[in-house]
């Protein structure tokens, strides 16, 4: 008898172990079809696109194990996934989105390393009505070179425990013998109840020729606060961000939105502005999204983007699309958009 319990005891340990770990597969399927309307200057004629888009589809694994005390290990692996042609959203990167391992705990927070979203992505999700998808989504004008970067390779970051409402990040992210590599970055946030508030800041190494400079060592820093409030009827939403690099002028942009509960839906609207020496631009969206469950949306967006002195923004999320048609400095777009969404 001794025997058998003992057999049977052992028999049952990895699958203990294995009721303590989990591993999920998850994923979201975004598609539209998206017509875009490019107004004539003075040196390019007037023309007109129409593209079917998947906008930040992704396929991703994530997976924890419980260590006891309140520690846990875990990961996540993602990819972007572009559904109008099955392709990866980055052909020379498969894991394009995050791919990292962290070791956390409920009381002293937590550590990951790999690559890993930039803290203003968190906060561009939350201030922008549009949650950065569509041609309203603000990261066509405030994301980029001279905005905030959106994701940090070869990095290590901190994430606080949330203490009554208040958490923070820190980045550190290696140069690896790249003039390019390194960065800091860090975040505050405090959500309680309706409110959110946030700000973040980060410095960058970049290129001194992408930014028409000559020498090394080119840093980037950018600044960027947010927040919304949501007084049930409605929820407003704010963003202003400023870059500064030695030589240059700076560069500012702000964003002011609005979100309506409506039907079985809620209506977004926002503006943003991006204001730069003879590089000034703007873009209006306008929006409704039908919650046909927790899993499925239908979406429609109207958007205006105005480009003047040499900007020449384009309008996503058919950006890649646009490609062919060049980029033309003070060109203006108008664009529509319908399209669904589901998770699993």
């Amino acid at each position: 008898m001794k025997k058998f319990l003992f057999t049977a005891i052992a028999a049952a340990l990895p699958l203990a172990a294995l009721a303590q770990s989990s591993v999920t597969a998850y994923g979201r399927i975004d598609l539209s079809v998206e017509h875009l309307s490019l107004k004539s200057t003075p040196t390019r004629a007037g023309s007109s696109l129409n593209a079917l888009t998947s906008d930040a589809s992704l396929l991703g694994f994530r997976g924890t194990e419980d260590l006891g005390g309140g520690s846990q290990a875990y990961f996540k692996l993602e990819t972007g996934v572009s559904m109008d042609s099955g392709s990866q959203s980055v052909p020379t990167t498969f894991w394009n989105r995050e791919a990292y391992v962290g070791l956390g705990n409920a009381k002293f927070g937590s550590v990951q390393l790999g690559s890993q979203w930039a803290p203003a992505l968190f906060q561009s999700v939350k201030a922008d009505p549009f949650q950065r998808f569509g041609p309203g989504g603000q990261y066509t004008l405030m994301q980029g070179l001279r905005g905030y970067t959106l994701k940090f390779n070869n990095a290590v970051q901190y994430i606080s425990p949330n203490i009554g409402g208040l958490s923070g990040r820190l980045y550190a992210v290696a140069g690896e013998g790249v003039a390019t590599g390194k960065a800091y970055a860090g975040s505050i946030d405090y959500a309680q109840g309706p409110l959110f508030v946030g700000a973040c800041y980060e410095e960058t190494q970049v290129s001194p020729a992408a930014v028409g400079l000559a020498g090394t060592n080119i840093t980037s820093k950018t600044t960027s606060v947010a927040g919304t409030y949501d007084f049930k009827v409605a929820k407003l939403h704010a963003q202003y961000q400023t870059n500064d690099i030695a030589n240059l002028s700076k560069v500012n942009a702000y964003l002011v939105g609005l979100t309506v509960p409506l039907g079985q839906g809620e209506v977004r609207a926002s503006y943003s502005h991006r204001s730069a020496t003879n590089a000034d631009a703007s873009l209006f969206g306008l929006g409704y999204i039908y919650f046909m469950s927790k899993r499925t949306h239908l979406y429609g967006t109207v958007a205006s983007l105005n480009n003047s002195g040499t900007a020449a923004f384009r309008m996503g999320p058919a950006t890649s699309e646009q490609a062919s048609l060049g980029s033309v400095a003070g060109q203006d777009t108008t664009g529509t958009q319908v399209g669904i969404r589901h998770f699993f």
